[in-house]
């Protein structure tokens, strides 16, 4: 017995080093790649009767409520006593005197801007679409980027006619305004899933790197109620603060599984077809928020500057992060379908 898995596992490795690992049944294919992968991964299975469903939704749910914790409690950590007096609860009940929204041209125009280029990258994206080979990936990337469209441009018309803290006390503002944030906590089964399906794509190219057999794939479904259930605290009134803006942070904070794990795929996505600016863009890209979580109460509560101006900065910032996503996601995307196309032409050949 020891010595059929020894045997097994050297044919494995000869196989992959030469590069003709994926060949045979798509049940053999599976056999070697967990070969590659720790024994804790949550790869979807129908070995289980279909259990993993339950199993990864319920677990979606937990990390939820946990990362919700985490994301509520991690500002007042990084600056304590700036965070508190700028992260002043609200729960969609805003005061006079305590609740701050600018209304100035460079906050929502920055916003309509950054909405359309949003979605020109989201459009560039499914022009990559083909059927069984790249386009689960391109509607799971291009969602990512029109949700962060959809949030601008809801965030862009609230800042533009919502003038008084009277009008931000309707239903119709409440309305938006958890669309502009909502948008913002439901990208994590965006990103999470993108993820998952991007991994999947290049562990099943022939040069895949032995680094990224080892990343588990996280099943969408986990990614899908983990994002469901931030977005449902997000619709309640959990994220909801007299400075609306720090609506956006708590749900920002919320992505960090998602977008550590693809993170830890950029790293990994070593490939013929893959350009390292690409990799650096993508690990960059999704890491880049990160530093306007303690900088924004920092920036409120020791300059002078206008919210016009810290709008308008952040706007900028996000502009950046989010091309960079959008890039880098697009670029591995071009890969796989270049790969296929040259599968194909050889097979003609």
């Amino acid at each position: 017995s020891s010595s059929s898995s020894s045997s097994s596992s050297s044919s494995s490795s000869t196989s992959f080093e030469h590069g003709d690992w994926m060949d045979g049944s798509p049940q053999s294919r599976l056999v070697l790649r967990k070969g590659f992968k720790s024994s804790s991964s949550l790869e979807e299975s129908d070995a289980s009767g279909g259990s993993w469903i339950v199993q990864a939704l319920m677990l979606g749910i937990l990390s939820g409520a946990a990362v919700t914790g985490f994301a509520l409690w991690f500002p007042f950590a990084l600056a304590p006593e700036e965070a508190r007096k700028t992260y002043n609860w609200a729960f969609y009940n805003y005061e006079e005197g305590i609740s701050f929204f600018d209304n100035t041209v460079w906050t929502y125009g920055t916003d309509y801007a950054l909405a359309v280029v949003m979605f020109v990258l989201a459009a560039s994206i499914l022009k990559l679409s083909r059927p069984g080979v790249s386009d689960t990936l391109c509607y799971r990337s291009a969602g990512l980027l029109l949700g962060y469209c959809v949030s601008v441009l809801a965030g862009g018309y609230c800042h533009q006619y919502y003038l008084s803290v009277e009008s931000r006390n309707s239903l119709s503002f409440r309305l938006l305004w958890t669309v502009c944030v909502g948008t913002v906590s439901a990208a994590s089964g965006f990103m999470g899933s993108s993820g998952t399906e991007v991994i999947r794509k290049f562990q099943q190219q022939p040069d895949c790197d032995p680094l990224l057999l080892r990343i588990p794939l996280i099943p969408e479904s986990f990614w899908w109620a983990f994002g469901a259930f931030v977005t449902a605290i997000c619709a309640w009134g959990g994220f909801s603060f007299q400075r609306p803006a720090c609506d956006i942070f708590i749900a920002g904070i919320t992505q960090f599984p998602s977008t550590f794990y693809l993170m830890t795929f950029f790293m990994t996505a070593r490939h013929r077809k893959t350009k390292l600016s690409a990799r650096v863009m993508g690990f960059l890209g999704f890491i880049l928020n990160a530093p306007l979580l303690p900088m924004y109460p920092l920036l409120i509560q020791h300059t002078d500057w206008s919210l016009a101006s810290v709008n308008t900065l952040l706007h900028s910032w996000l502009c950046v992060a989010w091309s960079l996503q959008g890039y880098s996601l697009r670029h591995m995307i071009q890969a796989i379908v270049e790969v296929q196309g040259e599968q194909k032409q050889a097979k003609i050949l």
